[in-house]
């Protein structure tokens, strides 16, 4: 399976470019081993996805208009994702109820705390081989040695 589009050999730095935008900010540069960091990553993920479809305003674009080189872009005004969803016609009634109540139930201060309690509990996970072996391998000190007898 590869990552970039078909006929496009030149590719991967535009479809990678998500990652600096939104992963990385969020999760850092850090190696993640193990189930406990894959469950941690998956409640971090889970919270930033209602966090942002919720209630983080985004730009759509309008229109295009192209005068010689020239391209004029127009942009709806910013609004949430679940905003649009719910003004949209062909979505089902009983999908935007429930959208609806999932809405009125969401907290942004509550999972904008969970974000960070998620970023937390990641940093503790976050796999420090290069600083253990430096700890390790560190000369043991005279004044911490126990005296032999």
């Amino acid at each position: 399976m590869t990552r970039s589009r078909a006929y496009r050999k030149n590719d991967q730095a535009h479809v990678e470019q998500k990652n600096g935008a939104i992963v990385r900010r969020l999760v850092g540069y850090g190696r993640f081993v193990g189930a406990e960091a894959t469950a941690a990553l998956g409640k971090l993920y889970a919270v930033v996805r209602l966090y942002g479809n919720l209630f983080q305003p985004s730009f759509k674009l309008q229109e295009k208009t192209r005068i010689g080189a020239r391209v004029i872009k127009r942009y709806h005004p910013p609004v949430p994702p679940a905003a649009r969803v719910l003004a949209h016609p062909g979505v089902a009634e009983a999908d935007k109820q429930r959208l609806q109540a999932m809405m009125e139930t969401a907290d942004p201060v509550l999972l904008f705390a969970g974000i960070r309690a998620a970023q937390e509990e990641l940093g503790r996970r976050v796999d420090r081989r290069g600083l253990n072996a430096r700890l390790e391998s560190r000369p043991l000190s005279i004044s911490s040695a126990s005296p032999r007898i």
